[in-house]
């Protein structure tokens, strides 16, 4: 509302013009109508009057006939023949050495030409506090120094043989056969 002023003859009179304003309302009105209709209304799912009752099983039962099995003749030369083959044991990957230093696989264990070269004395050190804060702050965990792995597991490349600890660390096969984790992850 604004007031203005008019003069008629002697009188001052003062008029307020009336703007139609009650657009504005209708349209807030409007929209909490639509809000509260729209959220009030739950959605209840009917209830089923139809009952069914059936005294069938929901499975049926297996039909049992007699059926006669022959047994199938087995050939006993080929019996004795499958015996006498020998079972060549497959090495697994060992653990030698863990971060701690501590050895974890003898040299009894190892093979022999592997366990003539490896100096427990030498290869059995730890890491150093720093490089253990390190690998347990970047991968969570401590991993072993030193692994023997057997040769239908070892990859090569360019650089030389390697294997791949826990899908993180990379060992390297040195001159002992045995695997070393590579330096870049505790250096």
């Amino acid at each position: 509302m604004i007031p203005t002023e008019m003069f008629i003859g002697e009188f001052h009179v003062t008029k307020i013009n009336k703007k139609p304003h009650m657009k504005q309302p209708i349209w807030i009105l409007a929209a909490c109508t639509l809000l509260i209709m729209s959220c009030g209304r739950k959605t209840v799912p009917a209830k089923t009057t139809d009952i069914r009752t059936t005294n069938s099983p929901a499975v049926k039962a297996p039909e049992h006939k007699n059926v006669t099995v022959t047994p199938v003749p087995v050939n006993e030369e080929k019996g004795k023949t499958d015996t006498k083959k020998e079972i060549k044991e497959e090495l697994l990957p060992m653990v030698v050495i863990d971060g701690m230093g501590n050895i974890i696989t003898p040299k009894e264990k190892l093979p022999e030409e592997i366990a003539a070269k490896a100096d427990y004395r030498i290869l059995s050190r730890a890491f150093t506090p720093n490089q253990r804060t390190n690998l347990v702050y970047r991968y969570k965990i401590v991993p072993p120094r030193i692994l023997f792995v057997p040769e239908s597991y070892i990859k090569t490349t360019s650089r030389g043989k390697y294997v791949v600890y826990r899908k993180k660390f990379w060992y390297w096969q040195k001159e002992d056969g045995l695997f070393y984790l590579d330096e870049t992850y505790y250096k």
